[in-house]
């Protein structure tokens, strides 16, 4: 697979304290296979084949670099980097049957194939821009559509693999960073409020993951039934709710226990700057921390939270192999995430230094 450069969650302009990322999936089945789970080997080959095939027209409409993959042939390394990046799911990398990847060149569009379905058209952006994500994929989907013929129902709208994905076949996220609601202890408060909505949080890497750093996947339950800017404007009604919650909160964290957190703050930057060991769930939360103290104010460092949402993403193990370019065991990658962070680690800020930052 080629090498790839710059990512989407390196765009800082469009970073936002809370809203980390949205994204959109499309789930589609092609008219000429049976549903993956009832596929061949030898079938499950040629829909790889047939959507690979149109990764050079696709890059030329977009006017970007795409590249295509079989992910069943990727070592666990490179689909861990995918998947740290939210790039591919969990449950794509388990697949043992032919299965592949149309990816752009800043992972901010994917297209995977034999996942739960034939096809899952994912666009995802920095920030606070769901609607862009959404515009993305449904202009890539509409190709698809024109020179492969989709599963679709007059009555039911989009077939696929799990009958709650039926209708419009789309999934809406944002990816929220909510170390108020964690620390004030209202994430369970919070799940069975929102249920009313049909949505729900997951963990970071969605259903059956869970929360790193104070990190949460904001999702729509259902498909069908619904529209897609009926789904787009009910997440956003909601992740809006969501954010003046976890706003209001941090604020009383500082009014409550100022001191206390700003320490745990500063504690934070010490030790991802200097520790020898730093085992990924610690530095998680570290980073966490660290982050909620440059979002409001109380530390200031270089690149601010988008670039410690950036070393959030890079010291997880397959980033940070693919980084290092050699397999690590557990032990190994904890001195390696020290090494990585203890250089990477964006320089503080003094007052003197602001009109230069």
């Amino acid at each position: 697979m080629k090498k790839r450069k710059n990512k989407w969650y390196y765009d800082s302009t469009a970073y936002h304290e809370v809203v980390l990322s949205g994204s959109v999936t499309l789930a589609r089945n092609l008219a000429d296979f049976d549903f993956p789970a009832k596929m061949s080997e030898e079938d499950a080959a040629e829909v790889v084949s047939r959507v690979r095939g149109i990764t050079t027209e696709l890059a030329a409409r977009e006017g970007r670099e795409y590249y295509s993959c079989r992910v069943d042939k990727l070592s666990n390394t490179e689909k861990d980097c995918l998947i740290e990046s939210h790039t591919i799911t969990p449950s794509l990398k388990r697949r043992k049957d032919p299965s592949g990847l149309i990816i752009s060149e800043d992972e901010s569009i994917s297209i995977m194939v034999n996942e739960d379905d034939h096809i899952h058209i994912q666009a995802i952006k920095a920030g606070y821009n769901l609607r862009e994500a959404y515009k993305t994929a449904n202009r890539i989907d509409d190709y698809i559509d024109s020179v492969m013929p989709y599963c679709f129902s007059e009555k039911y709208g989009y077939l696929t693999s799990k009958l709650q994905d039926a209708g419009t076949g789309m999934h809406a996220s944002y990816m929220l960073s909510l170390p108020g609601i964690t620390m004030g202890g209202k994430v369970d408060a919070l799940q069975e409020e929102i249920s009313r909505f049909d949505v729900s949080l997951k963990g970071i890497f969605g259903e059956g993951s869970k929360s790193a750093g104070f990190i949460f996947q904001l999702i729509n339950r259902k498909t069908l039934g619904f529209t897609e800017n009926e789904i787009l404007e009910n997440l956003e009604q909601v992740t809006a709710q969501i954010v003046d919650i976890e706003k209001k909160l941090r604020k009383g964290l500082f009014k409550n226990v100022g001191t206390e957190i700003t320490d745990r703050i500063y504690r934070s930057y010490g030790v991802l700057k200097y520790a020898k060991n730093l085992p990924q769930k610690d530095a998680m939360v570290l980073l966490a921390q660290l982050k909620l103290g440059s979002d409001c104010g109380v530390i200031k460092i270089k690149g601010g939270g988008s670039a410690l949402h950036k070393l959030m993403i890079e010291m997880q193990p397959g980033n940070l192999q693919t980084i290092y370019k050699k397999s690590m065991g557990s032990v190994q990658r904890d001195e390696y995430r020290a090494k990585y962070l203890n250089e990477n680690l964006p320089e503080l800020i003094e007052p003197d230094d602001e009109s230069e930052a």
